[in-house]
């Protein structure tokens, strides 16, 4: 009898040893594993951040050019956005002249304004675009890929892709 109640406190003491936590190999070998796999996604993650940022950049000045529009229907006014390298700001048509409002928006690092067809795109208080026949801004990043953010002279803004920076769609 002495020798079974000598067993069950070591069956005991190994079913409690092992809530203790992990050994030091297997903590060593899970470092490791996290090790490899961020050494193989950072290399990946950089290249897909200036495409991530030129998306980004067309997303905001597609809705600028949206917001401006539905203030100009709203307030009856003539609003348009005047682009520089790369930033632009919102502008309101006071009767005789245009004037800022706010302040100039930037556009996300690595990204520049390459070509318009205008320097400046706005909206009429009908909603159509101005000048008359609209406008193209190209937006290209440090790869040299585009987006081009089209206005047509009926107002419609839109994003599309060429194949590159000096393409068009």
């Amino acid at each position: 009898m002495a020798a079974q109640s000598c067993a069950a406190p070591q069956i005991l003491r190994r079913t409690l040893g092992g809530l203790r936590g992990f050994t030091l190999l297997e903590v060593l070998v899970a470092l490791a594993l996290v090790t490899i796999l961020a050494a193989i996604s950072v290399p990946h993650w950089t290249t897909l951040l200036p495409t991530y940022r030129l998306r980004s950049a067309a997303r905001q000045l597609h809705s600028d050019l949206s917001r401006i529009k539905m203030q100009a229907v709203s307030e009856t006014a003539r609003f348009r956005l005047n682009f520089s390298a790369s930033k632009y700001s919102v502008e309101k048509y006071d009767g005789t002249t245009y004037r800022p409002i706010g302040e100039d928006r930037s556009l996300p690092k690595g990204i520049d304004i390459r070509s318009t067809t205008r320097s400046s795109l706005g909206f009429t208080p009908r909603g159509t675009a101005t000048p008359g026949t609209g406008g193209t801004v190209k937006l290209c990043n440090s790869k040299d890929a585009g987006i081009n953010v089209v206005v047509s002279s009926t107002g419609r803004i839109r994003i599309c892709t060429p194949n590159s920076c000096n393409g068009t769609c």
